[in-house]
Formats: structure tokens, C-alpha cells, sequence
């Protein structure tokens, strides 16, 4: 009991200063960095379409 309390604590600890250290640096370079399990990190990658210039709807007075 003693070993898995101990082992869940060190987790949890590690688990902080990740935290701490992702938060300095989204600091640092003043944007926003996913984490891993939020949308666009690690294991949530957003797959962008490419540009596609025929999906584009053109109009009267459209300056092209």
C-alpha cells in the first residue's frame, strides 16, 4: 500500500512541475501551447484542410 501511495504521489508531483513549466514558457513566448490532451496537442492533432481555391464563392463586386 505504502509503495502505490508513494508511486501515485510521485506521478501527481511530476504532473505539477509539467504544469508549472508549460505555464512559464506559454508565458514566455506569449501565445498559447495545447497540452497534450487538449485540441491540437499531442494526442488530439487537428488535421487542417488545405487551401482549395475553387471552393471560394465569387461575387458582383468581388475585386479578382
Amino acid at each position: 500500500m505504502n509503495i502505490l501511495f508513494g508511486i501515485l504521489l510521485i506521478i501527481a508531483m511530476g504532473l505539477f512541475a509539467y504544469i508549472g513549466t508549460h505555464i512559464q514558457e506559454e508565458r514566455r513566448q506569449e501565445k498559447h501551447i495545447p497540452l497534450p490532451w487538449e485540441k491540437g496537442g499531442l494526442f488530439n492533432k487537428v488535421n487542417r484542410k488545405l487551401f482549395d481555391k475553387s471552393d471560394i464563392v465569387y461575387r458582383d463586386g468581388d475585386n479578382t
